[in-house]
């Protein structure tokens, strides 16, 4: 007789064999995919006189202002990744302005000293226009503790320099060369105390000699042969030369009177000559030379400097 009662039946006949709670969850769950699917139906209108319109603004009321209280939470932690952000991204372009700004400063002292160079160059070859020059590089000042006023020149006996040359800059006289290696030079500058320069007064033509005095200012002191004769403050002072041109060429400036003192109880004077050299900043140098030994140094030289 169960067999006529059809599928239906049969259905029945299981669910009764279920527990209650299983039945009740089932019923349930049916009802819950009804409603669901019965609201889906009714908001597809998306019209005002919408059943679910109500349940919308509810719910809205009930969760805006939790949302709200959520992104105000969250707003103050994405400001501070923002920050941090924005504050690495300005360390990075700090460095790099930095790093751009001190290329720019070293390219602009590189061009600076290049640029000083060439024009000290060009004053040497208009001082001794007669003489074939070989350019050197102070590399080295004396110690202090002897007592020697001298530097050191990166030429040597390699490029054709000997001791008991003319060392000159575009201002004037240097000093004399007083040791060699093959590739470096002593140079005794005209204010150490063992320094003696022939001078000629420009104006009268008078001859004297120009000694050092050691000191770090690199005054001079000068006497005249003629003891008669008289210079006066602004006289100019050149060198008269020595036989063969060594240890100085004629015709180098060496300073400008600046003082003079008269003896008393005898003729003469002693007067105080400011050197055109300055010896706190001697960098590009000339040692009047002869041919170089070697080609790789070039010698200034009228013909070439014109």
């Amino acid at each position: 007789m169960l067999k006529d009662l059809g599928t239906p039946a049969r259905g029945l006949v299981r669910s009764a064999g279920m527990p209650r709670e299983t039945r009740r969850r089932r019923t349930v769950l049916v009802l819950v995919i009804l409603a669901s699917f019965t609201l889906m139906v009714l908001d597809a209108r998306r019209s005002a006189g919408s059943p679910v319109e109500p349940l919308r603004h509810a719910a809205a009321a009930v969760f805006g202002p939790l949302e709200s209280s959520a992104t105000s939470a969250r707003e103050p932690v994405d400001n501070l990744r923002d920050r941090f952000a924005e504050v690495d991204r300005l360390k990075a372009e700090n460095e790099k302005l930095q790093a751009e700004n001190e290329k720019l400063t070293n390219e602009l002292r590189t061009t600076d000293y290049a640029r000083n160079r060439a024009a000290e160059l060009d004053r040497l070859l208009k001082l001794a226009p007669n003489y074939t020059v070989t350019p050197a590089r102070v590399i080295g000042i004396g110690s202090a503790q002897s007592f020697n006023h001298t530097v050191t020149i990166d030429a040597g006996t390699a490029d054709g320099v000997r001791p008991d040359m003319t060392v000159l800059n575009g201002d004037g006289l240097v000093g004399r060369v007083v040791r060699t290696t093959e590739a470096t030079a002593t140079v005794l500058l005209i204010g150490d105390r063992n320094s003696t320069v022939g001078g000629r007064l420009n104006a009268t033509m008078a001859l004297g000699f120009v000694s050092g005095r050691g000191e770090t200012t690199g005054a001079l002191d000068y006497k005249l042969v003629d003891l008669k004769a008289r210079p006066k403050a602004g006289d100019r002072i050149v060198t008269w030369g020595s036989r063969g041109n060594a240890p100085y060429v004629p015709g180098v400036p060496i300073g400008t009177v600046t003082s003079v003192t008269l003896t008393q109880g005898a003729l003469g004077s002693t007067a105080v000559v400011k050197p055109f050299v300055d010896p706190s900043r001697i960098d590009t140098v000339g040692v009047v030379t002869g041919s170089p030994a070697r080609a790789p140094r070039s010698a200034l030289s009228p013909e070439k400097g014109g």
